[in-house]
């Protein structure tokens, strides 16, 4: 018997594939960036897999969403410690110091709704 469902490995591969004439597309420096990508969705395969999502491909991009904050993290603290070396002024807000989104309990979601009116 063989399996019946992929493994996450095994879908993530099949997705690489499918962007194949689009990564073809690209200049060279835009295709190592979506190589980079691809090798961050990797790193995260027993997250992907644990979290077994219908559409598999939002495990892929919250993966590279992931590590591309952890990027962002990473270069706000050396900018910081730079600037505490009398290197500038310069201060990056962190979305730790932004209050998170509540749920809403109950009401008619405008709570939270923040699209523009036309």
């Amino acid at each position: 018997m063989g399996r019946t469902v992929p493994t996450f490995t095994m879908v993530l591969q099949q997705e690489i594939e499918s962007w194949g004439k689009f990564r073809r597309g690209l200049r060279k420096e835009d295709q190592e960036a979506l190589d980079d990508l691809f090798r961050a969705a990797r790193l995260q395969l027993a997250s992907a897999a644990y979290a077994a999502r219908p559409i598999p491909f939002e495990s892929v991009i919250m993966s590279m969403v992931l590590m591309q904050h952890r990027a962002i993290l990473q270069l706000q603290q050396t900018i910081a410690s730079h600037a505490g070396q009398g290197c500038g002024q310069y201060t990056v807000p962190l979305l730790s110091q932004i209050p998170p989104i509540q749920a809403d309990e109950g009401g008619d979601g405008s709570a939270n709704d923040h699209r523009m009116a036309v």
